[in-house]
């Protein structure tokens, strides 16, 4: 009996370790072949393989981008142009809806240090054709900090998930800025 013979045998056999059909796939010639999937059948097997796992990227790739969409908004627009000792200062306004005023939130070294409303006057910003109006600055005034080295984020706070969620996106890059030891 030959080594395929016996390997049917043993599969067609009651009592089989792992239930359902058996497909034979041998990489020789002849008679095991004819039995088993052609290379046309095999080539085009693998094809609708790979045909699936593109769609499954896309379709990943897809929903990633949907959920990011959805939770960052892009149309957000501002700088944080000034951070020192004593103030943060910059702006936001959300393309979206040009006359809303934006909330945003500084955080001081990564901790939350105060929030407020982007209604403060910047006619730079009007000037430059970012906005309809001048009201969409922020300038929060800081507490004494503590000698050192520290770096100031501003973030824009807006709903998502239809309101259920409220979401940051960071304006402008981080500033570092140094406070100096009173002697």
């Amino acid at each position: 009996m030959t080594d395929a013979a016996a390997r049917r045998r043993r599969d067609a056999g009651a009592g089989t370790e792992e239930p359902g059909p058996r497909v034979f796939v041998s990489g020789r010639g002849g008679a095991d072949a004819a039995r088993g999937l052609s290379s046309r059948a095999r080539r085009l097997l693998v094809n609708l393989l790979l045909a699936k796992a593109a769609v499954d990227l896309l379709f990943v790739c897809a929903l990633a981008a949907g959920s990011h969409y959805a939770a960052f908004r892009p149309s957000f627009r501002g700088s944080l142009d000034h951070a020192d000792a004593g103030s943060v200062r910059g702006w936001v306004m959300d393309r979206a809806e040009p006359n809303r005023r934006v909330e945003v939130q500084l955080y001081l070294d990564g901790r939350l240090a105060a929030s407020a409303e982007a209604s403060e006057p910047r006619p730079d910003v009007a000037a430059r054709g970012y906005a309809p109006d001048d009201r969409h600055g922020f300038d929060f005034r800081l507490e004494p900090l503590a000698p050192g080295e520290h770096e100031a984020r501003v973030y824009a706070v807006h709903a998502s998930a239809g309101g259920r969620r409220r979401t940051l996106q960071q304006i402008g890059p981080a500033m570092k800025f140094v406070v100096g030891e009173t002697r």
